[in-house]
């Protein structure tokens, strides 16, 4: 079993056909199958073998993906990280995960890398993408030309490792997470066959960097069908819909974050492009509010589909079927995949109750990379315990309520922010908005709403409490509103809580 066997498999059956499209570069399937090799033969001049880690700093392009699937080939293990990132973060992962060679774009490396390089314990090589030349580093576009376009694929068990995926370190440093072949051929399957609706004419973008979980759904899914991958080096709204229209793009794959721009950019600039060809909007990585699912449909004239998974999950393990949607809700479990909801002594809890998701299923990791108490401290006999509080309605829909640790408890009562955060989305002048607790020494903790208003539009503190009584129990009505220009965000969009 190898995950790059796929693209070897559309490079026999479909050698012309689009893989890879980028506004610089198109690759067919022979092509990218050639490129794969060319740089699978690199990297094993270079010392690296089965089991040993590659990391990659790279953005979203071409030379990301020939670089997955040719550490892939070789049996080597990816160890991908968020080209935004900067020294200490990058240090920390190189060492943790003991890569010998690392792949990055010539500034970042330059800059973040090889001006500290005694820095990195285990790191022999760096080959740069970009540039002609950067000292110090192996030249990617060269090591292509000077190497043999045949390799044999490595074969590999289903439970070696693919790639070490680090989690964002919200409570703590990363955890690095490690996947299989077997994680990513089930996953891959899932993606593209059930949740994507996906066939080998269509076309998929995404603005989720690919250094992220997500890259199950928006490469592999795709790849395991043999659909062409679009690739945008950094998420904007009106390049989004640029490549849409200029690509004939027939799936989209984002954020809720990246939907909101999106549609804003939309309304102001609709003559500008040409959507006749979209027409699968898919979201995860944190809840879309009810309100811009209804929008999302209306304006780009697609079906929309939201998923649910984790690093951890290898992507999703929930989601809802395509024109069966249920407003808010994260859909069924996939049909390979087993749920629970369960209360703190790991009892199920009824139908309608809120318990925290418990999963079964063939995404789950491995383990955490070096983390033995880290790992089994997030199992309970085989369960892996997501962290996500939910419910379960009398169809089996799923519906998230909030993260465990987002909980906040006022006088005694529970108040999931999620509630007030959809319910603020509802109001005309709000574009984001985020929702968390406080201290306060009467009731314990009091929510607070951070808000980002719409360009254009105004209110006040005062209006928008006043919006929350009349709608909400009062003790789930913000004390506090805060009106703020952005909202602090994670390298993927997601809004971070913590630094509110």
């Amino acid at each position: 079993m190898n995950i790059s066997s796929m693209v070897e498999e559309h490079a026999r059956r479909n050698p012309g056909w689009d893989a890879v499209v980028s506004e610089d570069l198109t690759l067919s399937w022979e092509e990218f199958n050639k490129c794969i090799n060319r740089l699978g033969n690199a990297l094993r001049n270079l010392g690296i073998k089965k089991g040993d880690r590659v990391a990659l700093y790279l953005p979203n392009s071409p030379e990301y993906l020939i670089s997955y699937f040719a550490i892939a080939r070789i049996g080597a293990v990816a160890v991908p990280f968020n080209i935004m990132y900067k020294s200490a973060e990058i240090t920390y992962i190189i060492n943790n995960s003991g890569a010998d060679v690392l792949i990055a774009a010539a500034k970042e490396a330059r800059d973040n890398v090889l001006s500290i390089r005694e820095q990195f314990t285990t790191l022999k090589h760096v080959i740069v993408t970009g540039e002609e030349a950067v000292e110090g580093a192996h030249v990617f576009s060269r090591l292509l030309d000077s190497e043999d376009d045949t390799l044999e694929i490595t074969d590999c068990l289903p439970d070696d490792p693919v790639t070490i995926m680090y989690t964002s370190g919200t409570t703590g440093v990363p955890k690095g997470a490690v996947l299989t072949h077997y994680n990513f051929w089930e996953q891959a399957d899932l993606n593209g066959c059930y949740v994507l609706h996906i066939n080998d004419q269509d076309r998929i973008l995404t603005g989720a960097p690919f250094c992220h979980i997500f890259f199950i759904t928006t490469v592999l899914g795709p790849v395991f069908k043999g659909a062409a991958v679009v690739t945008m080096p950094r998420f904007y709204p009106e390049k989004a819909l640029e490549l849409i229209s200029k690509f004939k793009v027939t799936h989209f794959c984002g954020v809720p974050t990246m939907y909101i721009y999106m549609l804003q950019h939309y309304q102001e600039n609709r003559e500008k492009y040409d959507l006749s060809h979209w027409r699968f909007a898919q979201s995860a990585g944190s809840a879309m509010p009810a309100e811009n699912i209804i929008q999302i449909e209306a304006n780009f004239g697609v079906g929309y589909c939201e998923c649910y998974g984790a690093t951890e999950t290898s992507a999703a393990c929930s989601y809802e079927r395509l024109g069966h949607r249920k407003p808010g809700s994260i859909g069924l479990p996939a049909h390979t995949w087993q749920v629970r909801i369960v209360d703190d002594e790991n009892r199920e809890v009824p139908t309608g109750e809120v318990g925290e998701i418990t999963l079964k299923g063939p995404g789950i990791f491995k383990e955490y990379w070096q983390m033995p108490e880290a790992t089994s401290a997030a199992f309970t006999d085989g369960w892996f315990h997501t962290g996500d509080l939910a419910r379960r309605d009398e169809d089996g829909y799923i519906f998230i309520v909030d993260r465990k640790k987002d909980l906040i408890i006022c006088g005694g009562y529970n108040i999931y922010p999620r509630e007030i955060e959809e319910l603020l989305f509802t109001h005309p002048a709000v574009l984001e908005a985020a929702v968390i607790g406080i201290p306060d020494k009467a009731k314990g903790e009091i929510p607070k709403a951070f808000v980002v208003l719409k360009p254009g539009k105004s209110t006040s503190s005062e209006e928008m409490i006043s919006f929350c009584k009349e709608r909400l129990a009062a003790y789930k009505v913000p004390r506090i509103i805060e009106f703020c220009e952005e909202l602090p965000k994670s390298a993927t969009g997601k809004i971070l809580k913590r630094k509110l």
